[in-house]
């Protein structure tokens, strides 16, 4: 499947959320968008064809303009997003309806085109909520669900959360919650879906984050999950592994570097009766881990391979490597867990990307990942 995240970038998250297109503002004009071939038209954060795209109007669309530059584009609002467009694609007058010729589309075009009809009715209903707080819940093959710039898969992924994370939502479209991250600031999109709304009572207490006595903390590079078995691992260099939630069967661990630009890792150990007779990966049918492959094609964009452990554990290898968007993840099944290790950019670095040394960091972690029985008392 083609990478369509380089046709929707960024959106402009700072704008204030909206219902459909508002009345008109003093000093703005009423245009509309007309294009030769009935196809959408391109609005950019800067007057740059090479500028980063906010989002595709579609033709006929109505087009609020504050300005008109002389360099041949104009500055201005459709729905609830300012930028910028070429000017020649605007009229004053309304165009007759037209729809682009569609007789040479292949079916990644097509599938492209109805993601992007999606994004468009979603930003077009749009609307401001009064704030509540949500918490992820993450899928079962994967501890983890994308925040992503727009209320679409097809747009760039912000970050990438582990089940339990807090939100703080702002707007909500049909399917898509409009929410900031208290830890960074950032505001941005995720799947309803995958989200759960936490109700407090008037004037209960904040959530105190768990602490744990050195004595409770896990040896670095091992983990004993529930007493089942340990998990045992070869850290990269200048990286700790530490736990940060460990409720009945779950276990979510961070690998993190002082490094404050280097990439973030965590491990997602969580049980799963279906899998409960499934003692590793390798004994799964095709028909098993087709499943598995569509859970997380549903979710991102992902190219899947297998690999296995230097002590014989299959493991299967998802792994999206777009121009704005990376992320690797490897799952084994092990006793009926899921292990799950994830690696993302860390939002602080220059270069939102993977390098090859990072997906060889990957690779090498999951080459010494190890399984051991824990030994029981008699």
């Amino acid at each position: 499947m083609k990478k369509v995240l380089s046709l929707i970038l960024i959106l402009s998250l700072l704008a204030s959320a909206a219902v459909i297109v508002p009345a008109a503002a003093e000093g703005e004009e009423l245009y509309y968008v007309y294009t030769a071939n009935g196809k959408p038209l391109n609005m950019r954060v800067e007057p740059n064809k090479s500028a980063r795209l906010i989002v595709k109007i579609p033709y006929g669309d109505e087009f609020w303009v504050y300005e008109t530059l002389g360099s041949g584009w104009t500055y201005g609002r459709w729905a609830n997003q300012d930028g910028y467009v070429m000017t020649r694609f605007l009229t004053k007058d309304k165009p007759a309806p037209k729809t682009p010729s569609r007789k040479d589309e292949t079916p990644e075009e097509y599938e492209r085109r109805k993601e992007e009809e999606k994004l468009t009715e979603e930003l077009r209903g749009e609307k401001d909520v009064s704030p509540f707080t949500i918490a992820v819940v993450a899928t079962r093959a994967t501890g983890w669900i994308n925040f992503r710039y727009g209320p679409s898969k097809i747009t760039a992924r912000i970050a990438s959360y582990p089940d339990g994370k807090e939100l703080t939502v702002q707007g909500e479209t049909d399917r898509w919650y409009k929410a900031l991250d208290p830890d960074t600031g950032r505001i941005g999109y995720i799947n309803k879906n995958f989200t759960t709304v936490l109700t407090k009572a008037a004037g209960e207490e904040e959530k105190q984050p768990e602490t744990k006595t050195p004595e409770e903390q896990h040896d670095l590079g091992k983990l004993d999950i529930n007493g089942e078995f340990d998990l045992t691992c070869k850290l990269p260099e200048g990286y700790k592994l530490q736990v940060l939630s460990s409720r009945g069967d779950k276990i979510i661990a961070s690998i993190q570097s002082e490094d404050m630009t280097a990439p973030q890792m965590y491990l997602s150990i969580a049980y799963d009766e279906t899998y409960g007779e499934v003692e590793r990966m390798n004994d799964m049918t095709d028909e098993d881990l087709a499943v598995l492959e569509d859970t997380f094609k549903e979710l991102n964009q992902v190219e899947i391979t297998y690999l296995e452990t230097g002590h014989g554990t299959k493991v299967m290898v998802a792994r999206e490597t777009g121009m704005d968007t990376d992320f690797i993840d490897i799952l084994a099944i092990y006793k009926g867990y899921f292990v799950e290790f994830h690696m993302t950019p860390n939002a602080k670095a220059a270069d939102q990307r993977l390098t090859e040394e990072d997906l060889k960091t990957c690779i090498d972690f999951l080459t010494d990942v190890d399984f051991n029985p824990v030994e029981k008392a008699e």
